[in-house]
C-alpha cells in the first residue's frame, strides 16, 4: 500500500511540473545610458539654449583683421587726377592748392627739378590732406587718404611710454634741422655723424619740449622704445611720410 502511495505522489509531482503555466519573459532592463543621451540631446537642440549661447560669445575672440598691403606708387597715382600747368604756376603752389607735400608731386610725376616745370605739361595730382595714424601697441605709423589706407611703416617710440597720445596736426616741416641734445644741451647739425633725425622733421608739439616724427639710421631700434618721446622711422622712410603731408595734416596717436 505504501508503495502505491509513493508512486502516486511521484506521478502527481511530475504532473504539476509538466502542466505549470509559463510566465511571460521578464522585460529587458532599460539602458540608462540611452536615456541620459536623449536628455542631453534635448538640451542641445533647445532653441532657447542655443540663442543664449550665441548671445554670450566673447567679441574679443573674433578673428583679427588681415594685414593691409601697401599701395604701389602706380596705385597711389590712380587715386589722383590730371592737372595742366598754367602760366604762373609753381610746383609748391600746386601742392599747396591740393594740400599735399611738394615731394609727392615730384614722386608721382618723376620731376627731376621741382624748380623747373614746363608750361602746358600734364601732372598727376591728388586732393589731400593725407593723415597719419600711429598705433603705439603695434608700433606702426600708417598713412591714409580719408579712409583709404596708403602705407604703413614700423617705428620706434619713446622710452617709458613717453610718446604722447591724442589728436594733433602737423605744425612744421623741416629738412635737416639742427637738433639739440637734451642731456648736454649741445646743438648737433645734420652733417654730424651723431645727428639722430634722419633728414626730415615733422613737428606736432611745439617747443619747448618739441615732439615730432623723424628718421633714424639705427635699424636695431625700430620696433622698440628708444626715443625721448618722438616717433622714429627707419631712414629714408621719413622722407616718404614727409612728402605725403603738409601743414595742418591730422595726426592721431593711439595706445
Amino acid at each position: 500500500m505504501k508503495i502505491h502511495l509513493v508512486a502516486i505522489c511521484c506521478i502527481l509531482a511530475a504532473g504539476c511540473a509538466t502542466h505549470r503555466p509559463e510566465f511571460p519573459p521578464l522585460p529587458e532592463p532599460a539602458d540608462p545610458l540611452e536615456v541620459e543621451i536623449e536628455e542631453r540631446e534635448g538640451v542641445i537642440v533647445d532653441p532657447v539654449e542655443i540663442e543664449e549661447a550665441v548671445e554670450i560669445v566673447d567679441p574679443e575672440l573674433e578673428p583679427p583683421e588681415p594685414p593691409r598691403e601697401d599701395l604701389s606708387w602706380k596705385e597711389i597715382a590712380e587715386l589722383g587726377e590730371e592737372y595742366t600747368i598754367a602760366p604762373g604756376d609753381t610746383l609748391s603752389g600746386i601742392a599747396a592748392r591740393y594740400r599735399v607735400g611738394t615731394g609727392l608731386l615730384v614722386r608721382l610725376n618723376d620731376i627731376p627739378d621741382p624748380d623747373l616745370i614746363r608750361l602746358g605739361r600734364k601732372l598727376t595730382v591728388i586732393e589731400g590732406p593725407f593723415r597719419i595714424e600711429v598705433d603705439k601697441g603695434a608700433r606702426t605709423l600708417s598713412v591714409f587718404l580719408g579712409d583709404t589706407f596708403i602705407r604703413s611703416y614700423p617705428v620706434a617710440l619713446g622710452k617709458r611710454d613717453s610718446t604722447p597720445e591724442g589728436e594733433f596736426e602737423v605744425l612744421r616741416k623741416l629738412e635737416n634741422p639742427p637738433w639739440t641734445d637734451p642731456y648736454h644741451r649741445t646743438i648737433v647739425t645734420a652733417d654730424d655723424p651723431e645727428y639722430p633725425l634722419g633728414t626730415r622733421w615733422i613737428e606736432f608739439i611745439p617747443p619747448p619740449g618739441a615732439y615730432g616724427i623723424h628718421g633714424s639710421k639705427i635699424e636695431e631700434e625700430i620696433g622698440t622704445e628708444a626715443s625721448f618721446g618722438c616717433v622714429r622711422l627707419l631712414h629714408p622712410a621719413e622722407e616718404e611720410v614727409y612728402d605725403f603731408v603738409t601743414i595742418g595734416s591730422p595726426i592721431l596717436i593711439r595706445p
